[in-house]
């Protein structure tokens, strides 16, 4: 675990985390590979049932054991309910030490907890720092969030140029949100003068991408669009 022209962008009980014997350091990582790697093919089994139950298990035994990825999945299974009850405090907690550890995953699924609110309360200025450091890592999940708070001034000031350079960072990467949100920054003209050939032009490779809002997008904008923008938009598309 885990959109005119445009109108808008894209975007139980605490139980903590069980404290690891007193042994050797190295011995307790080589435990939580162990046990991350066999919680891995128990999930990912078709067997269901116990299968599934023990894999929670060991993905918990793991975490709790340092493993970074296990903290990052079981904070991911409470977040979602999956196979164990949901727990948005403790899954929380668990993103909370894969991000401790740079977890690129772990740092995006922290910042959505405190962007929305969930597990905790809100704090938007926290979300934009532990997006940043993801986005710093490629994740372009967390590159979507922080461009959308950039451009809206959500968690510190607003900076239109960096938010539309982030997202084209995550449109490079194969983002196809990015894209779109680029879309829509330049048809509405937020944080520059309204272009509606580059949006066209962002608005096509997000729908490459897979985005099937895009396509709806594109109808609309080229309604708006002049003969000579639309015929500029065409011959750049090739």
């Amino acid at each position: 675990m885990k959109q005119a022209v445009c109108i808008f962008f894209y975007t139980d009980c605490f139980r903590p985390l069980a404290k690891t014997r007193p042994h050797n350091k190295v011995s307790s990582m080589m435990n939580g590979v162990g046990l991350f790697q066999e919680a891995i093919t128990l999930v990912a089994s078709d067997r269901g049932g116990n299968a599934l139950l023990r894999g929670a298990d060991m993905m918990r035994r793991a975490a709790d054991a340092g493993h970074i990825a296990a903290a990052n999945n079981y904070g991911a299974m409470l977040h979602a309910g999956r196979v164990v009850r949901q727990d948005l405090v403790a899954a929380r907690a668990y993103y909370h030490q894969a991000a401790s550890a740079g977890h690129p995953t772990g740092l995006f699924n922290l910042g959505f907890m405190c962007f929305h609110g969930l597990g905790g309360a809100a704090d938007h200025r926290r979300a934009r720092f532990l997006f940043l450091r993801a986005a710093q890592q490629d994740e372009t999940d967390a590159i979507t969030y922080l461009g959308l708070m950039l451009m809206s001034g959500q968690g510190g000031e607003a900076d239109p140029a960096a938010a539309r350079n982030w997202w084209s960072r995550g449109a490079a990467l194969g983002n196809s949100r990015c894209a779109f949100n680029l879309g829509i920054a330049h048809a509405g003209g937020h944080g520059s003068p309204q272009d509606l050939v580059k949006a066209w032009r962002w608005f096509r490779q997000s729908e490459r991408l897979g985005n099937t809002q895009a396509a709806k997008e594109l109808r609309r904008l080229e309604l708006a669009m002049s003969a000579e923008e639309q015929d500029r938009a065409f011959r750049r598309a090739g």
